[in-house]
């Protein structure tokens, strides 16, 4: 057991505790005492652990993801997620969400997650991408067409463990010769992965960045919006109305726009990402201005987006974007963990509640850059 004395602790609900003892045991909290005159560990500010909601462990974050990806065996994609997931780790981040890896190999290295043998955060993730015939990732996803293929690309990711399901209903800024402003699947065909996805109990998310593909997946029941680029007020109601969520992954755009051809991205990549970066910011401000669910997300793996540096990161341009620090934290505690179905025992810093949590110099409700350095604790240990 193991009792820390903090000066402030964030809860990750929207409260915090000032200047008390949390208790811990057997990997999870105990009670938040007035005091303790055992042995105390003495910190300043105590917040969850990160939960980063749209992440790839098995893509390098080089400056071309895809063109690297096609060199690469199933030897390399096993050691690139190895170490990546350890780095998501000692950058704060304790929980992750996958959402497409390569040949099932994110799902094989789970089982070594859970018994230690690798470092990483708990992690949920889904199997290949569903996409249509050459759709957004077909190169490393299941391509199908109409509602019945569709049911059953989504059937073999569950039986090979899948514990979400992935869909595409937009272009996407990596894959050439695709539009970012066109939709994909139709809504008979996300309706249908949904409806499979529901029936085993997964929840679904879906790549979107255009305003039609995001209208089609909130009609078609998918749980969540992957980066929800391009949106006007009628998508935004349209979320709020049916509780969809949006995970906005400021940082993959972002970093493809700062770094650009100078840093060796192909061209029809660097155009996409420019085309839709003020949209992008424009969109994430009025969903999060008008109340829609939003989670934290990066899109870790896409270029110089890279693990264990981009979550926190991400809250920074959350906040530059107009986000409060306060809320900025939610999205990555309280409402990550709901989106992710762990918030009885993940998310927030709770009696009951596995001990995952960051230590940090300043309060990051003031500054939330201070999460950019701070001490990682896993189940009550220090990372």
């Amino acid at each position: 057991m193991s009792y820390y004395k903090f000066k402030k602790l964030v809860v990750g609900d929207g409260t915090v505790i000032e200047n008390k003892v949390m208790h811990i045991e057997d990997n999870k909290i105990v009670a938040f005492l007035e005091s303790h005159e055992g042995e105390v560990v003495d910190v300043g500010y105590i917040m969850p652990g990160l939960i980063d909601c749209h992440t790839h462990i098995c893509f390098p974050p080089v400056s071309d993801t895809v063109g690297r990806l096609s060199q690469m065996n199933d030897i390399d994609v096993v050691v690139t997620a190895i170490k990546n997931l350890e780095a998501l780790l000692k950058g704060g981040v304790t929980y992750i969400r996958d959402v497409g890896g390569v040949n099932d190999v994110q799902l094989q290295l789970k089982k070594y997650l859970n018994d230690g043998s690798v470092l990483g955060p708990d992690m949920l993730c889904a199997g290949k991408i569903v996409t249509m015939t050459g759709g957004h990732g077909w190169h490393v996803g299941r391509e199908c067409d109409g509602p019945d293929e569709i049911r059953k690309a989504v059937r073999e990711q569950l039986k090979a463990g899948a514990d979400l399901i992935k869909v595409v209903s937009s272009g996407g800024v990596l894959t050439p010769g695709v539009d970012v402003n066109a939709f994909q699947f139709n809504v008979d065909e996300l309706t249908a992965a949904r409806e499979e996805a529901h029936k085993a109990g997964r929840k679904i998310c879906t790549h979107c960045h255009s305003m039609k593909g995001t209208k089609n997946s909130i009609l078609s029941g998918i749980d969540s919006v992957e980066h929800a680029t391009i949106l006007d007020k009628e998508a935004v109601d349209m979320a709020i109305d049916a509780g969809t969520y949006f995970v906005p992954t400021l940082s993959a755009v972002h970093f493809i726009v700062e770094h650009g051809e100078e840093g060796g991205i192909p061209k029809f990549a660097v155009d996409k990402a420019k085309d839709v970066y003020q949209k992008h910011q424009d969109s994430f401000k009025l969903a999060y201005q008008s109340g829609v669910k939003i989670a934290m997300g990066t899109d870790v793996g896409t270029p110089f987006n890279v693990h264990g540096v981009s979550s926190a990161f991400e809250l920074e341009l959350m906040v530059e974007a107009g986000m409060t620090e306060m809320d900025a934290i939610l999205s990555a505690t309280k409402y990550a963990s709901e989106l992710l179905g762990v918030e009885n025992t993940h998310g927030t810093l709770e009696v009951g509640k596995y001990a995952d949590f960051l230590v940090l110099e300043e309060d990051p409700t003031r500054n939330i850059k201070t999460i950019q350095s701070s001490n990682v604790y896993k189940n009550g240990l220090l990372v």
